[in-house]
């Protein structure tokens, strides 16, 4: 039993050990606010709170003092240029680099869009004056998260939950293709539990990450609310003592709830409560921190028992690094401005104004080249990693990264640090979803994207 054991005989949780805090806010934004999310929609303000719209700061500092800085915020996405701004303040702030701090909207469509250009419409006039006060909320969330930090150990876990399903549906009776439970596609059900544990074991915190676009309900909610996210968030805070659940949004593309769409708040709680209790199913099957699950031998028996049992980790990965990493994308065949400024100029109904405002708003991000960038961020948490894009990547993005890293936890994010556009398959763009009919890089980009990902992984390893 003193034998040095073979790795495939050992059960351990990626970890880090480090220095780490964590602090949050209720960031709901006054009612009243512009909130039309949905081209279907028939209000433009938001009439009341489902549950409250809340902002997270998780700090990670390793031995060195190398720190890194997680936002998590409860907001659908914020424009490119917004989080630009929001970024800067906040590095030069904190003198950080870029690839230390990461902004991550939960992307939930029950919040309002917020957007400069909407302040002349009804409630617009309350966005300028709420995004004006973000960067203070977030350095004064940092401020928190640093304050509040102790020795402690972050660990990974996979499990599965069933909630999400794939979206790209064909209407049986017009053949068109909408975004709608396609039961003939199996989804990504992977959910990535994080533990933060402190010098006593106690958790002081959670992280949880899955991908399911946040639409439990649709143009017929009047409420603002986290969606299903924060009924996940009672649930596992409720079984940790009132530890601070923070979620991370995965790569949905092409994955929906099995309850979309609804007008009232039951089926965003009933979809949050499945997650949640998946997620502490993962919580409840963890082994205490620093530890690892050894094959000690045989014991005689009835017959020869294999026994395993718990025992200290021989050391503990205490890095920390991070990365922003930048590359250029092909467009997508897009209309140009003046085809879609016409287009607007002509259209009556609400939902098709709604659909050509996104368009023209995309175009004018990526000018009239042939090719934009791309950037994202990629995290070496000890002996986990995070990555994260501004995209809305279909499920394959994060199902490859992980088939590609089986020994390690790979943390995957969308829509984070500035919304860009979705990275659907290949084959999509022969077909007329939503996500290639609105998508602003071309086919492949997916796969090129994976590819660098999978490589600065492979260097910061």
């Amino acid at each position: 039993m003193s034998k040095q054991q073979a790795p495939q005989n050992v059960l351990r949780h990626p970890e880090f050990s480090g220095r780490i805090g964590i602090a949050r806010q209720d960031i709901t934004p006054p009612v009243g606010i512009y909130s039309r999310t949905w081209g279907s929609a028939r209000h433009d303000q938001a009439e009341g709170v489902h549950r409250p719209l809340l902002g997270s700061c998780i700090s990670l500092t390793d031995r060195d003092g190398q720190e890194l800085v997680f936002i998590a915020l409860d907001t659908i996405v914020l424009d490119h240029q917004e989080t630009a701004n929001i970024r800067a303040q906040v590095l030069a702030a904190l003198k950080l680099e870029p690839g230390q701090l990461i902004l991550h909207p939960s992307h939930t469509h029950s919040a309002p869009w917020l957007m400069r250009g909407r302040k002349d419409r009804p409630g617009g006039h309350l966005i300028p004056p709420y995004l004006d006060a973000l960067p203070g909320v977030i350095l004064d969330l940092i401020a928190q998260a640093r304050a509040a930090a102790v020795p402690a150990i972050l660990s990974w876990a996979y499990g599965r939950c069933a909630l999400a399903y794939n979206r790209d549906f064909v209407d049986p009776a017009s053949g068109r293709d909408i975004c709608g439970l396609n039961l003939a596609v199996k989804a990504d059900d992977t959910v990535l539990v994080g533990r933060i544990c402190d010098a006593d074991g106690e958790i002081i915190g959670t992280i949880v990450n899955y991908a399911c676009h946040p639409v439990s309900m649709g143009g017929g909610n009047r409420l603002m609310s986290p969606d299903y996210i924060g009924a996940m968030r009672e649930i596992v805070e409720r079984d940790t003592a009132g530890a601070p659940c923070v979620f991370l949004h995965g790569a949905s593309g092409d994955l929906t709830p099995r309850r979309s769409y609804e007008s009232g708040p039951d089926a965003a709680d009933q979809n949050g409560r499945e997650l949640g209790y998946a997620a502490m199913t993962v919580l409840s099957g963890m082994f205490p921190p620093g530890k690892q699950f050894a094959y000690q031998g045989v014991e005689e028996s009835g017959t020869p028992l294999g026994v395993w049992k718990l025992e200290d980790k021989p050391a503990l990965d205490a890095r920390l690094m991070g990365r922003m990493v930048t590359m250029r994308l092909p467009l997508a065949k897009l209309p140009t401005r003046a085809e879609l400024e016409a287009e607007l100029a002509a259209a009556t109904e609400r939902y098709a104004i709604e659909r050509l405002e996104r368009s023209l708003a995309r175009r004018n991000l990526v000018g009239d080249g042939n090719d934009y960038g791309f950037f994202f961020t990629v995290w070496r948490l000890g002996e986990a990693f995070l990555i994260a894009t501004p995209a809305e990547a279909y499920s394959k993005f994060q199902v490859d990264l992980r088939e590609r890293f089986p020994d390690t936890a790979v943390a995957v994010l969308n829509a984070t640090d500035g919304s860009t556009s979705y990275l659907p398959l290949p084959e999509s763009f022969n077909r007329n979803v939503y996500q290639s009919r609105i998508a602003i890089y071309g086919p492949g980009s997916l796969e090129r994207v994976t590819d660098m990902a999978s490589e600065t992984v492979r260097e910061m390893a």
